[in-house]
């Protein structure tokens, strides 16, 4: 996992592969506050994003879970979030798997999990081992707009 802002990412470039800086840089150069939710092709199926507004819950009450097939960039537009962290130990119970249909296994239970907070211009990049819990309250529920990025792990 790789958290940040984008406003301070000259240095990824050092440590990212080209289809994550293509992503960042698609994260920088656009205006989502303005954009219309849906799924807009940064480099067909391989690179992909996702406006999503949604309204944050409790994080008893969020699924955490984890995609085998990509690499997922969580990229905050407006309002605040927890996104919860934890690598994936092999250990914890899955609650639902639906990796061949939907590219996502939920877990029920994730030992050591991390709290990321999440303010407008927060960047975090979840590799295949890297279990996330997103939409969590942080404080009080809020309406929060966020971009997933979706990059295909093949290309990395």
């Amino acid at each position: 996992m790789i958290f940040g802002n984008i406003d301070n990412v000259d240095d990824l470039e050092k440590v990212c592969p080209k289809p994550i800086m293509k992503a960042i840089n698609y994260l920088k150069d656009n205006d989502f506050v303005n954009m219309e939710t849906g799924v807009y092709e940064i480099m067909g199926d391989d690179i992909y994003a996702q406006v999503v507004d949604r309204t944050t819950k409790e994080k008893s009450e969020a699924k955490a879970e984890v995609h085998r097939k990509c690499v997922e960039i969580q990229y905050s537009v407006g309002g605040n979030e927890i996104i919860g962290f934890a690598r994936d130990n092999g250990k914890n119970v899955v609650s639902e798997e639906l990796l061949k249909e939907k590219d996502v296994m939920f877990y029920k239970d994730v030992e050591d999990e991390t709290d990321l907070i999440m303010n407008p211009g927060s960047f975090a990049i979840f590799f295949p081992e890297d279990i996330h819990r997103p939409w969590c309250a942080h404080n009080e529920p809020c309406k929060v707009r966020k971009i997933n990025v979706k990059i295909n792990i093949a290309l990395i």
